[in-house]
């Protein structure tokens, strides 16, 4: 036997750490999918599986590169909520998290169409002067995507400093050619988790799905609309997604620059020394940004949403692209329905995933079981918002999917200020009234689709 050890001691060493990496499987916190497959995969094909784990496996960064690369919190001014603010409970979670505070005096401004977004992300670029800093997941290789990078390069030659941030698959199409672009007028153009990189730099399947713009450290462009004709345009065009966006002035300002800037030295950037001091009060508005990805601690909106979902008392209303959660966010949604909770979500009858429309078929079921009301838009909706009782809401750039809870870097906006919970709210019931509540119940002749696509869910 010792001879046989001897004479295969890469054997030994893969299987070996094979064990170890089923082990810190079981004590990090994952999906019972996901959990299940590495486990046995690591203890019965470790020759496949610890490469790949390697590779695939790691959804928080190493604490070295954790603490280095994390959100930095700016300086003070952090608002709390009232104790009697019904919704106190979210910013008390995230206070322990790590995430900046809530911040007052804002102005926010709802941006409902892709038409009103691309006009507004355009006059931004033009209006400013000292800096801009655009971190997006897809910049389109269309019309859309190339009129944004010549509005950017035409800011840097005239002096203003220009950082755009790509993520390596999702922008992979036009990223060449937009640095070159970028560059030859003074700008810069980093990519976010390049597919080859070393292994403490981060795994590839920890994708950067943030989209977030800074303009001179004041304003603030986010939501979940990436930069291609799909999302937004100068004209509406048919077939368009619906999606939603904001923009914002303020001391949030503060909070997204500076999620910008360690997102920007994680890609090989210079560090960016924190602001001194935040920007000045430019309304009323109460917001927080809440970064969620491997560089934080813990899941900090898969807890945000939690949060809201067990608090909620009279109404939520949740619109997203796909809906593929785990088993804790769908029983909330469940319990939710079931304790006379007004619950709607409003998805899109087909999305442009076949796999999350069938990973989510039973899951919607028992939705509707519960007394969820489901409504099904006829075409593409790719925004992400919910309102719960009118006390809190949020957008931003996460899906109610198992990627965008564990394993993207995300970003969300939290409303605490009623005027402009409700224009989230006005957009959500837009869009419902335009909807169908009906649909046919799911096939089971289609049951083993549907349970493979459960399987795949954490990394749809």
């Amino acid at each position: 036997m010792l001879a046989f050890l001897r004479s295969h001691p890469l054997t030994v060493a893969v299987h070996l750490l094979g064990i170890l990496l089923a082990w810190r499987v079981l004590v990090t916190r994952r999906s019972p999918q996901s959990l299940m497959a590495w486990f046995l995969g690591l203890l019965v094909l470790p020759w496949a599986a610890v490469p790949l784990f390697m590779l695939f496996g790691a959804r928080k960064l190493p604490r070295k590169v954790r603490g280095k690369h994390r959100p930095l919190l700016p300086p003070g001014g952090h608002a709390v909520l009232p104790d009697a603010h019904p919704a106190a409970d979210v910013p008390r979670v995230l206070r322990t998290e790590g995430v900046p505070g809530v911040r007052t005096g804002n102005a926010f401004e709802l941006l409902g169409t892709g038409e009103r977004a691309y006009d507004a992300l355009h006059a931004e670029i033009a209006r400013a002067t000292r800096s801009i800093d655009l971190t997006i997941f897809i910049l389109g290789d269309d019309e859309v995507g190339w009129s944004v990078v010549h509005t950017l390069a035409e800011r840097a030659r005239a002096g203003v400093r220009v950082r755009l941030l790509i993520d390596a698959v999702g922008s992979r199409l036009i990223r060449r050619r937009a640095a070159e672009a970028l560059r030859g007028a003074g700008g810069e153009l980093r990519v976010f988790m390049p597919l080859l990189h070393a292994p403490l730099k981060g795994r590839t399947n920890l994708r950067s799905h943030r989209k977030i713009a800074v303009f001179d450290g004041r304003r603030v462009f986010m939501g979940g609309m990436n930069v291609k004709f799909e999302y937004m345009g100068p004209t509406p065009r048919p077939g368009r997604w619906k999606d939603l966006a904001c923009l914002l002035e303020g001391p949030v300002a503060s909070d997204a620059e500076q999620l910008f800037a360690a997102d920007w030295a994680f890609a090989g950037g210079e560090e960016t020394p924190p602001p001194t001091e935040l920007p000045p009060l430019a309304g009323q508005a109460v917001v927080q940004l809440v970064p969620s990805g491997p560089e934080m601690k813990t899941d900090t909106f898969y807890d945000v949403l939690l949060t809201a979902l067990y608090s909620a008392r009279s109404h939520v209303a949740c619109v997203t692209p796909y809906y593929v959660p785990d088993d804790v966010v769908q029983h909330a949604f469940v319990l939710c329905a079931r304790r006379g909770v007004r619950t709607e979500l409003v998805m899109p009858a087909r999305s442009n995933h076949a796999l999350a429309d069938n990973a989510r078929r039973g899951l919607v079921a028992e939705l509707s079981e519960a007394g969820a009301v489901l409504h099904w838009y006829d075409r593409m909706v790719h925004g992400k918002a919910m309102v719960v009782d009118d006390t809190v809401a949020y957008l931003g750039s996460p899906n109610l999917d198992m990627r965008s809870f564990f394993l993207n870097y995300e970003d969300a906006l939290l409303l605490y200020s009623p005027p402009e919970i409700t224009a989230v709210r006005g957009w959500i019931t837009a869009l419902r009234d335009q909807c169908s509540t009906t649909q046919g119940p799911p096939s089971r002749r289609w049951w083993l689709i549907e349970d493979f696509a459960r399987l795949m869910a954490p990394e749809l």
